[in-house]
């Protein structure tokens, strides 16, 4: 297969998976992504800003983002610039592998940026008797992740130990959970503790570790993770959830944009084509694309009277945006890369073309 993942899984051969295509259509896919990335610059802040749950980290997945969609020149020097300005205050080594990321997916150098050698305070996080980056056990695993996929976008060596410790973290299931490795004293086999563990594997970090194990030195995997994608993946829709629960808390959970745009990426790192109807779902969240939500997607669907909609609304999403909220450009920065088939860490995106406009309603 010619990819290290798939070569350090232990007696584990992949099934072959069928390219599916977008539902043809006036919107070709190519559209989708140009006018995803009109909506990102559209909510941008004056200072390069883009909203999240964090401002540093929220601009630097939209940078990606754009720098994936190859569209957004201004947007994304705006971004920089704000992030330069950040730079020096940023004390989480996962934010600090995102900044790396973004800073060279929009053409900047990660080693002066804003002043600060993001590269060296990476690698100054790390601990070479266990392995890891970082301290914080709150997202220890998505930091290990981010850290390595920082340092693999900068050229910076990645030790073959802070490949082992992501790898060695990994839960019985094939996934990963955002916050600590793997504890077989403690965790059943989705790495939660019982009922007041609140953490377990999910699609999310599974992705970013995934990705970041692709561009660090090969280390051995006990499982697949392409296992853990098949057990919570949404036989609805076709995309991903959050996790493997089908009701985690009560309710039905199906396909939403940010889980289903960061598996599509990690089949893109491992060189794996999606299974049959995942692009088309990722696809299918994207609003009607005209007026001022051309280009945006919605998070998920939920059920009303027997039939499936998106969430949020298109109403409820024009609102959002009016008051700064993070659902809808958190989603459509999310799907983005995905929807390109562009895994991180995005290269150098060179000269990037202006979004189009938004076409009428």
């Amino acid at each position: 297969m010619g990819k290290q993942l798939r070569r350090a899984l232990v007696g584990m051969l992949a099934g072959a998976v069928v390219v599916s295509g977008l539902p043809s259509g006036a919107v070709t896919r190519r559209e989708r992504i140009a006018l995803g990335a009109r909506y990102i610059a559209s909510r941008q802040a004056a200072d390069g800003s883009v909203p999240g749950f964090s401002a540093v980290g929220g601009t630097a997945d939209a940078v990606l983002a754009l720098a994936a969609a190859r569209r957004g020149p201004e947007a994304v020097a705006d971004a920089l610039a704000f992030l330069e300005g950040e730079a020096a205050g940023i004390t989480s080594v996962g934010q600090l592998g995102k900044v790396a990321m973004a800073a060279v997916a929009g053409g900047g150098d990660p080693r002066a940026f804003g002043g600060v050698d993001v590269v060296a305070r990476i690698q100054g996080a790390y601990d070479p008797e266990t392995g890891r980056y970082g301290t914080d056990q709150g997202v220890g695993v998505v930091d290990q992740a981010l850290a390595i996929l920082g340092l693999a976008a900068a050229g910076a060596e990645v030790p073959r130990r802070a490949a082992r410790w992501l790898a060695e973290a990994q839960c019985p299931d094939g996934g990963w959970q955002f916050d600590a490795p793997y504890d077989p004293a403690v965790d059943d086999r989705h790495c939660s503790s019982g009922e007041d563990d609140f953490s377990m594997s999910d699609t999310n970090t599974t992705a970013y570790a995934v990705m970041a194990l692709e561009v660090a030195p090969p280390v051995r995997l006990r499982r697949d993770p392409f296992r853990y994608f098949d057990l919570a993946r949404d036989g609805i829709k076709g995309g991903w959830r959050y996790d493997f629960r089908r009701r985690p808390f009560g309710s039905l959970a199906v396909t939403d944009a940010n889980s289903t745009g960061l598996v599509l990426q990690a089949y893109a790192a491992a060189g794996e084509d999606p299974p049959p109807r995942a692009r088309r779902a990722l696809a299918a969240l994207q609003y009607r694309p005209c007026g001022r939500l051309a280009g945006a997607f919605a998070y998920t669907w939920v059920e009303r009277d027997g039939r499936w909609v998106r969430s949020p609304s298109r109403a409820e999403a024009r609102a959002e945006a009016g008051s700064g909220g993070v659902t809808v450009i958190g989603a459509t920065v999310g799907a983005l890369p995905g929807l390109a088939g562009v895994p991180f860490p995005v290269p150098e995106a060179g000269p990037l073309r202006a979004p189009p406009e938004a076409p009428a309603c």
